[in-house]
């Protein structure tokens, strides 16, 4: 049956003017269409709580002590605040001390008791929910105002509240999601007054490894300036490899300089006038006197004077003159003859005398 047949069992046809037909045939298309619910942007977000419409929600539906003591809670994929929420509560009748509720689209839920997380993988700590001061909506704008400092769109937002190790403050981690579902941030943010606590942003370019900038990384220090200056074309020193002993051979261990012989200028003394003295070897490097040099005989004495070496190599004193010669007379400070002449010596068993001191008489055996 059409659309103007079942008009016209309601509004005879006949009785009204044509106009006045096609004036109630719209108004019936209108009915028709208006009828069908349609969602507005409002309705369509109103789906999408926050951490403490979900935590309310639980409280109402299950007492208040089921979730006096909160150990986490997660929301995922939040365009900007997720459709549900997850709910790990400390439970002390349960084996595994946690229960597990959701809450989302108007509902809520009991998803049991949880045996997983003790005893690898426990939780951090506890908190009320007293204690959440800084909701899921403040942390999310306190995240996209983060993103925008650091210049990094995202598209999604996924969401923990914990507490923060080795204390009782609650803190939210937000993990920022791009279109393809790739990490590009994360900021951790403290839920009792919103405090910014780290920031991480990851920067892609193509496929290659992603740029990490992490507010807690160590700066790093800039190179000292030498001021050691080492010439051009130097070889910088090498210290050998205590590992092995390939650093320690030969050719990286200086050895000692050995100084040719040379004959060593004489020293002036007394008896020794003019004689040399030969030039010592210097032992080598390992220890050893590998020197096979023969000392240099002794330079010959200049002409008119005459030595004796006895078999210990040591010449003889020189001879003492009578005044003459180039060697002045050590009997006497002025090196003449004293002024009143010595008797001479009578040597026993000898013809006539001598100037010298006779040697010792040779004892009869």
């Amino acid at each position: 049956m059409s659309l103007r047949q079942n008009a016209a069992k309601f509004f005879p046809v006949d009785n009204f003017p044509k106009p006045m037909t096609r004036h109630l045939l719209l108004l019936v298309l209108l009915s028709l269409v208006t009828s069908f619910p349609v969602a507005t942007p409002t309705q369509a977000q109103s789906a999408n709580i926050s951490a403490r419409q979900g935590i309310s929600a639980i409280s109402a539906q299950y007492g208040s002590a089921a979730v006096q003591w909160l150990a986490e809670m997660r929301g995922r994929s939040g365009i900007p605040q997720p459709n549900s929420w997850e709910i790990l509560a400390y439970n002390d009748r349960s084996p595994g001390l946690l229960h597990r509720f959701w809450a989302g689209g108007g509902r809520v839920g009991d998803a049991g008791a949880d045996n997983t997380r003790y005893p690898v993988n426990i939780p951090v700590g506890y908190f009320g929910a007293n204690q959440v001061v800084v909701d899921s909506v403040a942390a999310f704008t306190i995240a996209e105002g983060e993103a925008r400092k650091a210049r990094v769109a995202f598209d999604s937002c996924d969401y923990l509240l914990r507490v923060r190790e080795y204390s009782a403050e609650p803190i939210w981690r937000l993990e920022l999601l791009d279109p393809a579902q790739r990490l590009v941030g994360k900021i951790y943010l403290s839920a009792s007054n919103g405090e910014v606590l780290r920031t991480v942003w990851m920067y892609y370019n193509g496929n290659a490894q992603p740029q990490i900038a992490d507010s807690l990384a160590p700066s790093r220090p800039s190179a000292p300036i030498s001021t050691t200056q080492i010439p051009t074309g130097s070889n910088p020193m090498v210290q050998p490899s205590l590992s092995n002993n390939t650093g320690l051979n030969a050719t990286t261990v200086p050895s000692a300089t050995i100084a040719p012989t040379a004959e060593v200028a004489p020293i002036p003394s007394r008896g020794m006038a003019g004689n040399s003295i030969p030039s010592p070897s210097f032992p080598s490097a390992n220890g050893r006197n590998n020197s096979t040099t023969v000392p240099a005989a002794p330079a010959p004495l200049p002409t008119g004077s005459e030595r004796r070496y006895n078999d210990t190599g040591i010449p003889e004193p020189p001879a003492i003159a009578n005044g003459s010669g180039n060697m002045p007379d050590l009997r006497d400070p002025d090196g003449r003859e004293d002024k009143e002449p010595k008797p001479p010596v009578e040597v026993p068993n000898s013809s006539g005398s001598t100037d010298r001191i006779p040697p010792p008489p040779i004892p009869n055996s």
